[in-house]
C-alpha cells in the first residue's frame, strides 16, 4: 500500500497520489518516503556494476543515480534544496576555504560559522530556552510533501534570511528525519553518493589515484554536513555507536581549534572498530591465512589467563575502578534521559540567538550534551556530582521560563524530572551499588572475577582453563581513554565485501567523510606542521620516527581517499599505508604514500633554509657569519623535488607553512627574498606545475598578505603578484578554458580590489589595470599585448564557471574612471 501510495504520473517525477499523501500525518508520510527509498534501492542494486576497486582493476564503479540528491525519490526532493542551501552558506563556504590561518584564535573563529547544529539543534529541540509552545512551533521548520517545490529551491533567498542558511537548512534535514533510523540511513547514504560525484570518486577508483588536493576547501561541505547531521540526530541507534564517538571526538577538537594527542589515538581507536581489517591474499604482510582478523585492541592482547592469576593482578587501590564503573552507570542513565526526553528539550545548548538574555539569568547552564562530554573526560568523580547536574537542568528551565507563557515547559520539565528521581537516578545508584560489592568481595579472596568494564583499557575476556572454542575476543578499548601512548599507525590493508547486501550506510565512507571535513583537515594539518616545525627541528630527529606524525598522515591519506571510498561504497574496504615504507609492487591502493620517509626529510630541510634565510639577514645572530660568505648555499634546490607531484599530503603541508611564514611578525622582508622562492620551487614539483585550483591554498594566502594592511612591503607584493601570474600563466598554458575560471585568478583579482582600498599605499590605480591586463593574458597562456580572443568570448558568455572572476574584474572597472575602463577593455579585447 505504501509503495502504491508513491507510484508516479508516467514517465514523469510527478506523484500519482499526491494530494492523499498530502492528507497524512507527518508518520505516516515519513513511512511513504521509506517505502518508496526502499523501492529506489532494489532497482539500483540490480543496475549497478561491481569493480576491483583501487587496485585498477577493469572494471567501473557505477553511482547509481537513485541513491543520489539527484535521484528520483521523494526524500531526495525534499532535503535537496536543504544541502545546497547549506553547501552554499557563504559564511560556511569562508571558513570552509581559509584553510591556513595563523593563530589559535584565528582557527576558532573561523569555524564560527560551521556548526549549524547549534542552530539546527536549538530549532529542532531545545526548546527548554523558549517561552511558549506557539514559538517553539516556529523554531521547527515544518517540511511536507506539499511543500517540495517550495521557496527553499533557492539558495538567495535563503541566504537572504537572518539566520544563516546552514541552520536552517539542518533544521529542514533533522525535521524530515525526525527520530526515523532507517530515513537517517537514507539521507547519509544520498551524501556519500553525492560526495562520491563530486570529488570525482569514480574516476579515482579505476585507477587508486586522485587528481585533487587533498585540502578540498568549500567543495567538501558534504562532508562536515555529514558531521552536523549525525550530531544533531539525539540518541543514535546502536550500530552508530563508534562513528558517534567519532563525530564527537573530532567535532570536539574543530571547536576548541586544536586536536590533542589523545584526540588521534581515539580517533585510531574509532577507525579500528569501524574497518575491523582483515588480512587480504593480496597483501599477505605478517604471514597469516587469508581471513584471518586483527584484533581491535589498540593494546596488545592478553593471553589466556586463569581465574587465580587475574585474581593476583587486582589493585588494591579501588578507585580507579569506581571511577570507570561511574563512568559506565552515568552513560547508561544519560541514555535513559535521552529516551525520557523524545522530543530533544534539553539535549543541547542554549543560546542567545533563542532565548535572549539566557546567560544573564541563567549563571550555570547545564544540558545533557554537557553531562556527556563531563562523563567522556571521566569529570564525574561521584554519583552526586552527576546528580547535581541533572537537577541543575530542570532548575535553570523553570528559573529562565516564568510566567504564563513558560506553562507548557515547566511542566514538561517537572514531568521529567520525577521520571528522573523515580527510576533513572534509583536505578543508577543501585547498580553502581551492587557493581561495587561484587568488586569488593572479589578482593577478598573470591574465586570469581569482576566483570570486565566495557570502559576499562586493554581488558579482554576471561578464558577458562579448558579451552573450549570461543569466538574471538571482543574489544573492550574505552575509546574516550586511549592517550597518546595508544597512537600507532595501521598497516596497509584492503579487503572485498563478501555480502550481497552491503551496509547502509557504510561506516566506512561516514569515518573517511568525517576525516575530510574541511574543518578538521584545517587543524590537523597546522598539528603536523607544528610538530615538523617545532619538535623535529629542534630535537634533530628523522620525522618518521615521530611518534605521532605516520599516524597523522595516514589520517590525511584516509581523508584524501574519501570518495574513493565513497564510491565503492563499502563494497571494498582499505586503509593506506601511513608512510613508514614504499608500497610494494601489485599495491595498487596505496602506491604513493611514501612521503613520510622519502619525502619528509626534503620538507624539514626546506624549513631549516628558511630558519637560516631569517637568522642571516639585519638583526639575525647569523647576520656577521653571512657577511663573511661562510654559510653561503643554493637559493633554490628544484632537482631534490622532482618526482613529488603525486604527494598530495606533502604538498598540503608545504602550503601551510609557506602560508604561516608570510604571516605578519613571522619572517623578515629580506629574508622573505630568499625564503619565498624556496616554497614555489618546491610547490611547482609537488604540483606538477599546475596550481591554479588549489583554492583555498590561494584564499588563505592572500589573507595572510591582507593582514599586512597598507604597510606591505613593496618586494613582498612583487614577489607574490609575480608568482601568482606565473602560475596561472603555468596554467594558462595547459588548459585555457580551465584557467581562465581557476580560483588562482579570481584570488588574484580579489588581492588586487582589497589593496586598492588603501589607495595609492600598496598599488597604484595604473599598476592595479597593468596587473588585471596580465592576468587577462596569461589566464590564456600569452604573454601582455598579444592577442587572442578567449578571454573575450567568455567575458561575453553566460558560463557560470567564470562568473566569480567576472565579478571581481567588474569591481575593479567600477572603481576605474569610464573612460580608463573602457581603454582596459579593448586592450584585452572586449569590445563592449
Amino acid at each position: 500500500m505504501l509503495r502504491r501510495l508513491c507510484m508516479r504520473k508516467g514517465e514523469s517525477n510527478e506523484l500519482r497520489h499526491a494530494d492523499l499523501v498530502g492528507q497524512l500525518g507527518p508518520h505516516l508520510q515519513r513511512l511513504v518516503w521509506e517505502a518508496d527509498w526502499d523501492a529506489a534501492m532494489e532497482s539500483s542494486l540490480a543496475g549497478a556494476v561491481d569493480a576491483d576497486g583501487g587496485g585498477g582493476g577493469e572494471g567501473d564503479v557505477v553511482v547509481p543515480v537513485t541513491r543520489t540528491l539527484g535521484g528520483t525519490t521523494i526524500l531526495a526532493d525534499l532535503i535537496r534544496p536543504s544541502v545546497v542551501g547549506y553547501t552554499n552558506d557563504s559564511s560556511l563556504v569562508r571558513g570552509a576555504d581559509l584553510a591556513f590561518v595563523g593563530t589559535l584564535a584565528e582557527r576558532r573563529y573561523a569555524t564560527k560559522f560551521r556548526r549549524g547544529v547549534g542552530v539546527a539543534g536549538d530549532a529542532a529541540g531545545t526548546a527548554h530556552s523558549l517561552g511558549s509552545s506557539s514559538t517553539a512551533k516556529e523554531a521547527n521548520l515544518r517540511v511536507s510533501m506539499v511543500s517540495i517545490k517550495s521557496t527553499m529551491t533557492s539558495t538567495a533567498a535563503a541566504t537572504a534570511m537572518p539566520t544563516p542558511s546552514s541552520a536552517i537548512a539542518m533544521a529542514s534535514i533533522r525535521e524530515v528525519i525526525a527520530n526515523r533510523p532507517k530515513l537517517l540511513a537514507a539521507v547519509l547514504d544520498m551524501l556519500i553518493a553525492d560526495h562520491a560525484i563530486k570529488g570525482g570518486g569514480i574516476d579515482r577508483a579505476r585507477d587508486g589515484t586522485a587528481t585533487g588536493s587533498i585540502v578540498g576547501g568549500a567543495t567538501d561541505l558534504t562532508c562536515t554536513l555529514v558531521a552536523d547531521v549525525l550530531l544533531s540526530f539525539g540518541q543514535l541507534p546502536r550500530s552508530y555507536e563508534v562513528i558517534d564517538i567519532m563525530a564527537r571526538t573530532l567535532d570536539a577538537s574543530v571547536q576548541s581549534g586544536i586536536i590533542s594527542d589523545d584526540a588521534v589515538a581515539q580517533i585510531q581507536g574509532c577507525l579500528r572498530a569501524i574497518f575491523r581489517p582483515v588480512r587480504s591474499s593480496e597483501q599477505p604482510l605478517d604471514g597469516r591465512a587469508e581471513g584471518t582478523k586483527i584484533k581491535l585492541s589498540l593494546k596488545p592482547a592478553a593471553k589466556a589467563t586463569t581465574t587465580s592469576s587475574t585474581l593476583s593482578d587486582i589493585p588494591s587501590d579501588d578507585s580507579e575502578y569506581e571511577r570507570k564503573l561511574i563512568q559506565r552507570v552515568v552513560k547508561k542513565a544519560l541514555v535513559s534521559m535521552k529516551e525520557n526526553d523524545p522530543q530533544g528539550l534539553f539535549l543541547n545548548p542554549v543560546t542567545d540567538a533563542i532565548a535572549p538574555g539566557y546567560y544573564v539569568i541563567i549563571e550555570t547552564p547545564m544540558c545533557i550534551r554537557t553531562m556527556e562530554e563531563k562523563m567522556m573526560k571521566s569529570m564525574y568523580k561521584s554519583i552526586d556530582e552527576f546528580k547535581e547536574d541533572a537537577l541543575l537542568i530542570f532548575s535553570n528551565c523553570c528559573k529562565y521560563n516564568v510566567g504564563a507563557a513558560g506553562q507548557w515547559i515547566r511542566t514538561e520539565a517537572e514531568r521529567q524530572k520525577k521520571i528522573w528521581k523515580d527510576d533513572i537516578l534509583p536505578h543508577a545508584m543501585s547498580k553502581l551499588k551492587a557493581e561495587m560489592s561484587k568488586r569488593r568481595n572479589v578482593l577478598k579472596g573470591q574465586s570469581k572475577p569482576p566483570p570486565p568494564l566495557a570502559f576499562a583499557p586493554g581488558k579482554t575476556d576471561i578464558v577458562s582453563v579448558a579451552g573450549s572454542r570461543k569466538k574471538e575476543a571482543r574489544d573492550d578499548v574505552a575509546i574516550n581513554n586511549l592517550t597518546a601512548q595508544d597512537v600507532k599507525p595501521f598497516p596497509p590493508w584492503k579487503c572485498k565485501q563478501l555480502n550481497t547486501e552491503s551496509e547502509v550506510p557504510s561506516m566506512q565512507c561516514l569515518a573517511s567523510m568525517l576525516l575530510a571535513d574541511p574543518f578538521f583537515i584545517r587543524i590537523l594539518l597546522d598539528k603536523i606542521i607544528k610538530i615538523l616545525r617545532v619538535d623535529v627541528l629542534s630535537s634533530k630527529t628523522v620525522p618518521s620516527g615521530h611518534p605521532l606524525l605516520p599516524s597523522m598522515f595516514q589520517l590525511l591519506n584516509i581523508a584524501r581517499m574519501s570518495t574513493q571510498l565513497c564510491a565503492l561504497n563499502g563494497k571494498q574496504c582499505y586503509l593506506p599505508d601511513a608512510g613508514i615504507r614504499k608500497a610494494a609492487t601489485g599495491e595498487g591502493f596505496s602506491p604513493y604514500f611514501e612521503s613520510t620517509r622519502n619525502r619528509l626529510p626534503l620538507f624539514a630541510r626546506l624549513l631549516l633554509d628558511v630558519d637560516l634565510d631569517r637568522r642571516m639577514v639585519v638583526g639575525g645572530d647569523l647576520h656577521d657569519v653571512a657577511l663573511q660568505n661562510v654559510l653561503a648555499r643554493p637559493v633554490v634546490q628544484v632537482k631534490e623535488w622532482e618526482g613529488t607531484s603525486s604527494l598530495y599530503d606533502l604538498r598540503a603541508v608545504v602550503e601551510g607553512s609557506f602560508v604561516h611564514v608570510i604571516q605578519p611578525g613571522n619572517t623578515h622582508e629580506m629574508a622573505l627574498q630568499n625564503q619565498f622562492p624556496r616554497f614555489v620551487a618546491a610547490l611547482d614539483e609537488l604540483s606538477g606545475g599546475n596550481m591554479i585550483n588549489e583554492r583555498p591554498f590561494f584564499v588563505s594566502l592572500s589573507y595572510a598578505l591582507l593582514r599586512y594592511k597598507s604597510k606591505l612591503p613593496r618586494s613582498t607584493r612583487d614577489l607574490a603578484t609575480g608568482c601568482l601570474i606565473r602560475w596561472l600563466k603555468m596554467g594558462g598554458k595547459i588548459s585555457p578554458e580551465i584557467a581562465v575560471c581557476s580560483p588562482l585568478h579570481e584570488c588574484f583579482i580579489f588581492l588586487l580590489n582589497e589593496w586598492s582600498s588603501f589607495g595609492n599605499l600598496v598599488l597604484s590605480r595604473d599598476m592595479i589595470l597593468s596587473l588585471g591586463e596580465e592576468a587577462a593574458s596569461a589566464s590564456i597562456g600569452l604573454d601582455i599585448g598579444q592577442k587572442n580572443d578567449t578571454f573575450a568570448k567568455m567575458w561575453a558568455s553566460d558560463d557560470d564557471g567564470f562568473s566569480a572572476v567576472k565579478e571581481q574584474y567588474t569591481r575593479m572597472l567600477l572603481s576605474t574612471p569610464d573612460a580608463r575602463a573602457l581603454q582596459w577593455k579593448r586592450k584585452v579585447g572586449i569590445n563592449t
